[in-house]
């Protein structure tokens, strides 16, 4: 008994020599019901007693299905890890008719994080799913999705669809999707910013993906501004091995200042590691930059992808004076339209990605975009110490009968590595036996002039989806004739037909040339 005493009194001299003054012992205060209550078990009793215990704590979630709130829980205001059982299993989601965010994160909740469940229908100015204010925050296997930062009016704009952050902020595992952030009739200033996360310091994201968010911006008064449709990324920025796909940047309006910039992530310095960034749009009735990357200050890239610029903006843009560079690559990237600038030898610019345009499950915890067997991407990067696609799967995954780049380890560039399959069973297959290519390649144009427009000077990017394939020209009703990308020509007002079909280094043809019809204007006056 004496023993048990001293133990006991030694523990408790341990526990105030090694704590800080004032902190406790970290206490569990688990969710048994989804009903939202202030009954014990339910999340909203949880949240209020870890507010009032001082300390770190945790609220493993231990019930699946779908908590609705009628009314915003309380803000958390000391560390705290909330703990689901999965995105897929779990959703906590604004229901009640008033605006509010769906979690809330005060400087003082430093660390905090949340992991495994879904975030949802939250809305509010800012951080309309996640708030959180200057602590740290990391959100692992967590989805945020349809949440809405609007602003009607005001001097205030619209910021941080899904996610606003002023601390700290680490994605893991995480999907991003179906957020906005909308703004309207500004009485000067009408801005939306990032329609999926805002994160206006550090921002670490590894193996996520932020897909279909949108920031949209209308209005009338002195200027009108759409920044990072997906993600805007503040003063400093590292993502790896994740997918940013499918967001845009809306502007419209009669200011006589409108600009769209950073369609997928508006960036000031960061780096892009190992990421695919693609099918994001750029639409403004004034200025539109960087379809797929708008860089303010410093971005850095490496092994990543960037293709299929949409709503008239090529993918890349930097926001300095003109001549400065705002993007540099470290190696072994693709840029599909060339305007990233991408200067290394082991970079591929102006050729077709060979991607697969769906967003879909292909392993992993988050969705990615698969190359498609062909695509030039394939063993043509460096892993620069990576031993994992965003998918988790090995990488390199090194065919051997595809060349690598110079310098390269035979990985894939992008997010997305493709796995070389287990060999098969039976008698060995001869070249001789291997038929030859008969496929014709796809042209894609990838870039043009806008479709009505004053200028007389046409520009247009085109790429094949095989490579080494060389090109064929026809402006209006004039011949096919030998060209490359990109296409430069000066035309009369009136309507103009241009079309290009890729010839494969077999000889095969495109038999469904790629068309881009446009307007020019004639100048009155």
């Amino acid at each position: 008994m004496r023993l048990v005493r001293l133990l006991l009194l030694l523990a408790a001299v341990l526990a105030a020599v090694l704590l800080p003054a004032g902190s406790a012992l970290a206490l569990s205060y688990p969710v048994t019901s989804t009903t939202d209550s202030d009954a014990k078990g339910t999340l909203r009793a949880s949240i209020k007693e870890a507010n009032a215990h001082t300390g770190a704590d945790s609220i493993p979630i231990e019930v699946t299905g779908t908590i609705e709130l009628g009314s915003a829980l309380q803000v958390l205001f000391d560390p705290v890890s909330i703990i689901g059982p999965g995105a897929d299993q779990l959703e906590v989601r604004r229901a009640g008719p008033s605006d509010f965010e769906v979690f809330g994160f005060t400087t003082d909740a430093n660390p905090s994080s949340l992991t495994g469940l879904t975030v949802s229908n939250g809305h509010a100015a800012y951080g309309a799913g996640i708030r959180n204010s200057e602590g740290s925050l990391t959100l692992t296997g967590v989805v945020v999705r349809g949440n809405e930062a609007a602003v009607e009016g005001g001097t205030q704009g619209a910021e941080g669809g899904g996610i606003y952050s002023d601390g700290p902020l680490t994605l893991r595992e995480t999907v991003v999707s179906g957020n906005a952030a909308r703004a309207s009739d500004g009485s000067a200033l009408t801005k939306a910013l990032g329609g999926g996360v805002v994160a206006s310091t550090m921002l670490t994201m590894e193996a996520s993906t932020i897909s279909g968010n949108v920031a949209e911006a209308g209005g009338d008064g002195t200027v009108t501004t759409a920044q990072g449709g997906g993600l805007l990324a503040g003063t400093e920025a590292a993502i790896t091995r994740s997918t940013i796909s499918g967001n845009a940047v809306v502007a419209e309006g009669a200011a006589p200042q409108i600009r769209a910039q950073g369609g997928g992530i508006q960036t000031y310095e960061a780096t892009i590691a190992a990421s695919t960034l693609a099918g994001n749009s750029a639409t403004s009735a004034g200025l539109a930059l960087g379809a797929n990357l708008h860089s303010v200050l410093s971005t850095s890239v490496r092994g990543t992808l960037v293709a299929d610029p949409l709503g008239g903006a090529g993918s890349c843009s930097g926001g300095g004076p003109p001549g400065s560079e705002q993007i540099f690559s470290e190696g072994f990237n693709l840029d599909e339209d060339g305007s990233c600038e991408f200067g290394e030898s082991s970079d591929l610019v102006g050729v077709a990605a060979g991607l697969d345009p769906v967003l879909r499950d292909n392993g992993g915890p988050t969705p990615t975009h698969a190359l498609l067997a062909g695509s030039i991407a394939i063993d043509r990067g460096n892993s620069f110490g990576d031993t994992t696609d965003q998918r988790g799967l090995p990488r390199p995954s090194d065919f051997p009968d595809v060349s690598n780049k110079e310098g390269g380890d035979g990985s894939d560039i992008g997010a997305f590595e493709l796995q070389v399959p287990a060999p098969k069973q039976g008698p060995p297959v001869f070249v001789s036996e291997v038929p030859a290519d008969r496929t014709p390649p796809n042209t894609r144009i990838l870039s043009g002039p806008p479709r009505n427009t004053f200028k007389p000077r046409a520009k247009f990017r085109f790429a094949s989806t095989e490579p080494q394939s060389h090109f064929q020209c026809k402006l209006d009703k004039r011949k096919w004739k030998a060209c490359t990308s990109p296409f430069k020509r000066s035309v009369k007002p009136g309507k103009h037909l241009f079309k290009v079909r890729a010839i494969d280094r077999f000889g095969n043809v495109d038999p469904t040339p790629a068309r881009f019809g446009w307007r020019v204007k004639p100048i009155v006056g």
